[in-house]
């Protein structure tokens, strides 16, 4: 599976997707109603000033009045002409501002519900989505319905009302000017049938191809160690070179049918001032329509496709709008895979940590069986350990036993309990794990140990005592209060191990699982960590994922994995005397041991 590959999203009418985007509006729906009635009188404000200039030429410039009646109507008509357009202004921006607020609004709720939607998410969904896509749907895919909210749904409204409103007020002053006017709509609506399918098709690619982009991006970022280390900048660079390319075409070709649909709008428009200006200007000469009546019908037209002009960025706005809304709602919509049962229950407040095993099978993707049949049972307080070849399975019991994942058959119980009957947070509270590469968190090594847990400094303090880690504690900067950049850059890689070690025990879980926990650590730092591992490990249940089986001797059990299987179990004497598999894997670490200490005695 490639993970830049996007999932096709079923294809969704406009319609549906403007009701999902109005459901997140209607808690704002007194400001938005609001907002509507400030764009209708905008568009009454913005209608009567031509007609104003209109009654003006025939009322007082082409018709013989007295000079005194012409100065007092000229004054009057002035005077109101001022007051639509001072309205007009503040309408408009009172309506701004209200829409600007009320889109933030409704893009932060929308954000906030797509994060509580990802920390929710199972880890298969994570493992088909690179970062970049991620962050692309909370960015830049949400900024583009801010658009959406902010100013196209009103500003929509108000235009059509533009509309709606001259096409009256045309048909009102002369029907048959009207008619000729609108013989270019015909021409009007094929063009637009055409320009809709084009730009939602040019937007869907540039979105789909800006989330490659972003993935590409984040993945060099995160990875600039090794490519660098590897001297891959070269490849790296042609590889982002491509997509940007990509993605540049891909905006160049949405822009390029905007730029064709724009001007032919202004041409048709032209067209039609022209048909006016011709028919009118007969019609002035014949006596059958007002000079004013001619004028007003220009400045309508003019009027009447400066709002569909404008229609048309709106539609290009709500296209890329749409195209975004698709993905963020498929996002949203997305059930994770890991829930609580309807009826699921909470583990007693202090467990034993026993855990059963009954017949499991578990694959990432079927029928690629990663555990097939697997059975033991750990008891409250033992110390087991997994040992095997990479891809033996070792690492997915650890990830089952906490729910990461489930299990296509089968049974995992803690304390007697399904653990799909129990729920999640509150199993995954009682499992304590400590992973081989920890990650660290932008900010102090105390937050990085507490987390959400509400220990005070002192308890850290008497954990870290414990543990037997105050001199890496004291070795830092400030201590506690150390900044730790992105991924704990400062930090060393056996530091990190030993600050995850502190936080997994932060919380004083009833099992504690190490999933080659001690990799990165020293010798010397390594035989403080198995002193106080022995300490904390007494009357609590322990699992071991090791690849050195040094530090797995004082294990009660070791269970032996091979290719999906259990192939062997004992305690390390017992498991040496069967010489299998086991043993096998002693005898060749043995050697190795044996190899690097005489190429460190000849080098000294």
């Amino acid at each position: 599976m490639n993970i830049h590959e996007e999932k096709q999203t079923a294809r969704v009418v406009d319609r549906q997707l403007l009701m999902k985007l109005l459901a997140f509006a209607k808690p704002y729906r007194k400001k938005i109603a609001f907002s509507f009635l400030l764009a209708t009188l905008f568009v009454g404000a913005t209608l009567a000033q031509p007609y104003l200039i209109k009654v003006a030429i025939d009322e007082y410039l082409t018709v013989q009045t007295s000079i005194q009646d012409s100065f007092q109507g000229f004054i009057l008509i002035a005077v109101v002409f001022l007051l639509t357009v001072v309205c007009a202004a503040l309408l408009t921006y009172f309506q701004d501002r209200l829409l600007q607020f009320t889109g933030q609004s409704i893009i932060f709720d929308i954000r906030q519900k797509i994060f509580r939607r990802l920390a929710k998410m199972h880890m298969q969904f994570f493992d088909r989505n690179p970062v970049g896509r991620l962050v692309t749907r909370v960015t830049h895919d949400t900024e583009a319905l801010n658009q959406l909210y902010s100013q196209v749904i009103v500003n929509l409204i108000k235009e059509i009302l533009i509309l709606i409103g001259i096409i009256a007020i045309l048909l009102h002053m002369s029907v048959k000017l009207t008619l000729l006017s609108f013989t270019v709509i015909p021409i009007l609506i094929v063009m637009v049938i055409f320009y809709k399918k084009l730009i939602r098709q040019a937007h869907r690619y540039t979105r789909l191809l800006l989330s490659r982009l972003n993935s590409n991006l984040a993945e060099n970022l995160s990875g600039m160690r090794i490519i660098q280390l590897f001297t891959r900048e070269k490849k790296q660079i042609e590889q982002f070179d491509q997509l940007n390319e990509e993605h540049y075409r891909a905006g160049m070709r949405a822009t390029i049918v905007n730029s064709i649909f724009n001007p032919a709008i202004g041409f048709l428009g032209n067209v039609a001032l022209a048909v006016i200006i011709w028919y009118g200007g007969i019609a002035v000469l014949d006596s059958a329509l007002t000079f004013g009546v001619v004028y007003a019908f220009t400045h309508y037209i003019r009027q009447f496709f400066q709002p569909l002009m404008a229609l048309a960025d709106r539609y290009n706005q709500i296209q890329t709008a749409f195209a975004s809304a698709e993905r963020v709602f498929e996002m949203i919509e997305e059930k994770p895979e890991i829930t609580n049962h309807p009826n699921a229950e909470l583990l007693p407040e202090k467990i034993n940590g026993q855990i059963d095993f009954e017949h499991v099978w578990f694959a990432y993707q079927e029928p690629e069986w990663v555990l097939k049949d697997i059975s033991f049972r750990i008891k409250h307080g033992e110390t087991v350990a997994f040992v095997g070849a990479t891809g033996a399975g070792k690492s997915s019991i650890i990830n089952l036993i906490n729910r990461f994942y489930d299990i296509q058959t089968g049974t995992i119980k803690v304390d007697g309990m399904d653990v799909k009957q129990v729920k999640v947070e509150d199993l995954r509270t009682k499992v304590g794990v400590i992973q081989q590469d920890p990650f660290i968190f932008t900010g102090t090594v105390l937050h990085n140990i507490r987390l959400h847990h509400n220990l005070t400094e002192d308890d850290v303090k008497k954990m870290t005592t414990l543990m037997g880690l105050d001199d890496f504690i004291s070795s830092l900067p400030q201590g506690y209060e150390t900044l730790l950049g992105e991924q704990g850059v400062i930090l060393s890689s056996g530091q990190r191990q030993l600050l995850s070690f502190l936080r997994a025990l932060a919380f004083n879980p009833d099992v504690l699982i190490l999933d080659e926990a001690t990799a990165n650590i020293d010798t010397e730092t390594e035989e403080l960590v198995q002193q106080a591992l022995k300490r904390i490990s007494k009357n609590r249940t322990t699992i071991i994922v090791a690849h050195r089986l040094s530090t797995i001797q004082h294990a009660n059990r070791i269970i032996v994995m091979d290719k999906g299987e259990i192939q062997e179990t004992g305690n390390h004497h017992q498991l040496l005397k069967q010489k299998g598999i086991y043993y096998r894997l002693h005898q060749i670490q043995n050697k190795e041991s044996i190899a690097n200490t005489s190429i460190v005695s000849s080098k000294v």
